[in-house]
């Protein structure tokens, strides 16, 4: 007996629109000229360890896609050293829609923050394994755009001295005889993108089963692109309908469940996704991904193993149902 089990995919974007509830005057917080920073001590600090207090005025929370900024303190080696995180001994996430996260700080609607980088030291290991001595080289608190954004307004660099380093100059210096050039390069984004979501097949067949067996599958592979540039979030969702047969045989939406994966695809994105829980019964809308707010921009493929058990007395036939995937 073959039990020859297939569901249409209807993949369905649903992009949620903003309602304008009413108009009114609302006051526009007044930033200062630009981007400081106070860092409390910046000269004598203890080589072996100190708390370092750094507060900040005049930033921007909005700018950035509301992503804020690092504060981070290490070296400033060579024009592209915003790039490089793991020259950092340490650094928080200062933006306006922080969590209660130990890495993440605060900024205020009117651009402000204050916060503490807890136990830097004069020499340590950065993350690739370097020996950076502040003594020698001149270390800074630094300021720089989040997740890796090219908008360079917000920088800033305070110098950070130790005792039995308060001089260790500046790298950017040249020496005598050298020099350096740096090209500031800028790339235009031409237009906001869209909330979409694309199937890789609409027919999904299961294994044979017999009565009381369970028969198994994988869902087609769907894929969801944020290119929204808003970091709102998003979750996507999938409901079964009943299976049925030409002869008129039923098997409930409620004998199907899945194991939920989610993966991200690597395009320079910084979003992250979360899979769905395992489930049984998808008579009810269940969730087989979502990206929180804040990291829901990028490109991401979701999946699912199915498993359909078959009622002990539900008779042979080829059974049919849809299974319906809704983003929003």
């Amino acid at each position: 007996m073959k039990l020859d089990t297939r569901r249409f995919l209807r993949g369905a974007a649903v992009m949620a629109g903003a309602g304008v509830l009413g108009i009114g005057l609302t006051a526009v917080p007044a930033f200062a000229d630009g981007p400081a920073t106070t860092v409390t001590p910046a000269t004598g600090a203890d080589p072996a360890g100190q708390d370092v207090r750094v507060t900040g005025s005049g930033f921007d929370p909005d700018k950035n896609n509301g992503f804020g900024v690092y504060v981070a303190f290490g070296p400033r080696s060579g024009d592209d050293w915003y790039l490089n995180a793991n020259a950092f001994q340490v650094a928080r996430w200062v933006h306006k829609n922080a969590s209660s996260s130990p890495g993440q700080a605060k900024m205020n609607p009117d651009g402000t923050f204050d916060l503490t980088l807890a136990g830097i030291k004069a020499r340590y290991t950065d993350g690739d394994g370097n020996q950076v001595d502040c003594l020698v080289t001149q270390c800074y608190i630094l300021t720089l755009a989040a997740h890796g954004s090219p908008d360079r307004s917000q920088d800033t660099a305070t110098p950070v001295t130790f005792v039995g380093g308060e001089n260790p100059g500046d790298p950017e210096d040249p020496p005598p005889g050298g020099g350096s050039a740096g090209q500031l390069i800028t790339a235009n984004v031409t237009r906001a993108g869209a909330l979409s979501l694309s199937v890789a097949g609409t027919d999904v067949t299961l294994s044979d089963a017999a009565p009381g067996e369970t028969a198994t599958g994988a869902l087609n592979k769907a894929t969801v692109t944020d290119a929204r540039g808003t970091g709102a979030g998003w979750n996507l969702v999938g409901q079964m309908s009943d299976l049925t047969s030409a002869e008129g045989g039923t098997v409930p939406a409620a004998n199907l469940g899945w194991s939920p994966s989610a993966t991200v695809v690597d395009d320079g994105s910084t979003g992250t996704v979360t899979p769905g829980p395992d489930v049984t019964g998808l008579e009810a809308a269940r969730t087989l991904a979502s990206s929180a707010a804040g990291a829901s921009g990028g490109i991401f493929e979701a999946g699912a193993g199915l498993n359909l058990l078959i009622p002990a007395g539900v008779a042979p036939g080829s059974y049919v149902g849809t299974l319906t995937l809704t983003l929003s």
